[in-house]
């Protein structure tokens, strides 16, 4: 089977040698889609001396796939979390007289050496004063190197597969930004109270001020009077065929229920696809500097003052988007080589991770969310986490999965809506159109009567246990791979 992985961190690096069993070591293709937003710790110094897409996430992916031990040591090594210690070690890594050189073969060793060597230039040209000083510490040589690389080829694209053809990668393999960009994307959350939180890292990991209450209650930087979200959430009804299931307990925190079930562009029953082809689509010039950037935007998140990772946000998420160095949302449109693995996948995978940071910023591009749409005869599997976290606490199972829903349905409304595509006609799209398989562990925190939602033509597979093992995960995917996909029924 052809497997595509969406999630990015670390949650899905420990599931690696499931997804490469069942792939690459039956000569099928293993595809890896990750986001490019995370701008927290050593990546936020990158994101403020020498801008470009957050690459943390592909960096330690790439680690976990390569071949070459000596390799792995030198991409995951990182410098001393101490500005002074950090430079010495950075200035002998990049004269090439560092013990972690010892052992690499002098070929592969000039070949790095080059790329971390341009990151040096691009560093000193960039060093006209403090505030412009990079700070060494706690930073990755791997990440390093894919800048330099990116730099150097002028593709993330291009530095990811090089990166990977060092290391000496299975070429079956494939790791994809959700975005093929050279600039800096950052998200932001929108909350049920009209807050928005600005940067994945304020979102996951909080340091105080967090909110943005610029660009809050009344959306003055991420709406526009005449913006198709204006008034979407009118857009999505709640269908009396796709009742909440009665095990459904609404606790003490607010719920979804303003964001209502997907709706899709129907004909006589059958779904109207539209051949976009995005290798068409000409790409935008883009700048790894902008002029003006947020405030918020330009902090390093370094050494930020860490709050509780368990404290609640201060109400729950309503929706993830990407915006521009003003503030200002804006739509991107997905990496076209993640369009075309897609395309091809047997198994499209939701795999474990943060919701809101690693999930949901690949699967709200509308290109990619219209193209999981269309794929017909593929499941479409979520894994459900082994447990709340600050982005997901007080979300109860059934609105865990709708977020996923409603986020893909409406920014396909708006993918279509901006090539003047019809969108009046939506209404009503099963569930399974999204996913058609959910694994949760029954031992974990995130339950419900996973049974009700068959009514959508979602089949629900257990594993007994409290955490997901790799041997479990291959058994419960082998068996979904080679069973019929299920229709909703009402």
């Amino acid at each position: 089977m052809n497997l595509v992985i969406f999630s990015g961190g670390t949650a899905t690096n420990s599931l690696t040698p499931s997804f490469y069993n069942l792939t690459v070591t039956k000569d099928h293709e293993l595809t890896y889609i990750l986001p490019i937003s995370d701008n927290g710790g050593s990546t936020s110094e990158i994101l403020r001396v020498l801008g470009g897409p957050a690459i943390g996430d592909i960096r330690s992916r790439i680690v976990r796939l390569i071949e070459d031990e000596m390799l792995v040591n030198i991409f995951s090594y990182r410098l001393p979390d101490d500005y002074r210690q950090g430079k010495l070690e950075w200035n002998d890594i990049v004269e090439g007289i560092h013990p972690i050189w010892d052992h690499v073969s002098p070929s592969v060793k000039e070949m790095v050496r080059a790329f971390l060597i341009h990151t040096q230039a691009e560093l000193l040209k960039k060093n006209k004063g403090l505030h412009n000083k990079f700070k060494f510490e706690k930073a990755s040589i791997g990440n390093l190197f894919l800048t330099g690389a990116r730099l150097f080829l002028g593709s993330l694209d291009a530095s990811i597969e090089l990166m990977m053809r060092i290391g000496r990668c299975n070429p079956k393999v494939n790791v994809i930004p959700c975005i093929n960009t050279s600039h800096t994307h950052h998200i932001s959350a929108l909350l049920t109270n009209g807050d928005v939180i600005t940067g994945q890292s304020q979102i996951s990991h909080p340091s105080k001020p967090s909110i943005n209450r610029l660009a809050s209650r009344h959306g003055s930087s991420l709406q526009n009077k005449n913006d198709i979200f204006e008034d979407l959430d009118t857009q999505f009804e709640l269908n009396n065929n796709q009742q909440i299931p009665e095990s459904y307990n609404p606790n003490t925190f607010p719920h979804h229920s303003d964001v209502a079930t997907p709706v899709h562009e129907q004909e006589q029953g059958q779904i109207v696809k539209y051949n976009c082809e995005e290798e068409e689509e000409e790409e935008e010039e883009e700048y790894a500097n902008p002029i003006y950037i947020l405030p918020e935007l330009k902090n390093s998140q370094l050494h930020f003052d860490k709050q509780d990772t368990e404290s609640m946000l201060p109400a729950p998420v309503k929706r993830i988007l990407y915006i521009n160095p003003y503030g200002e949302e804006i739509k991107p449109n997905a990496n076209v080589r993640a369009i075309s693995k897609i395309k091809s996948a047997d198994i499209i995978v939701y795999s474990i991770g943060s919701l809101m940071t690693s999930l949901l910023p690949i699967i709200i591009l509308g290109n990619l969310a219209n193209t999981i749409l269309e794929k017909e005869g593929t499941h479409k599997v979520l894994i459900i986490n082994n447990k709340y976290d600050r982005e997901t606490f007080g979300l109860d199972a059934i609105n865990y999965v709708k977020m996923i829903i409603d986020s893909m349905a409406r920014s396909i409304i708006s993918y279509r809506h901006n090539k003047s595509l019809p969108t009046v006609n939506l209404r009503n799209i099963p569930w399974n159109k999204f996913i058609t398989d959910i694994i949760y562990l029954k031992r974990g925190e995130i339950q419900m009567d996973w049974d009700s939602l068959s009514k959508q033509g979602i089949k629900a597979h257990a594993i007994d246990s409290n955490k997901l093992e790799n041997d479990n995960l291959e058994d419960v995917l082998n068996k979904i791979h080679s069973s019929e996909l299920c229709e909703p029924h009402y």
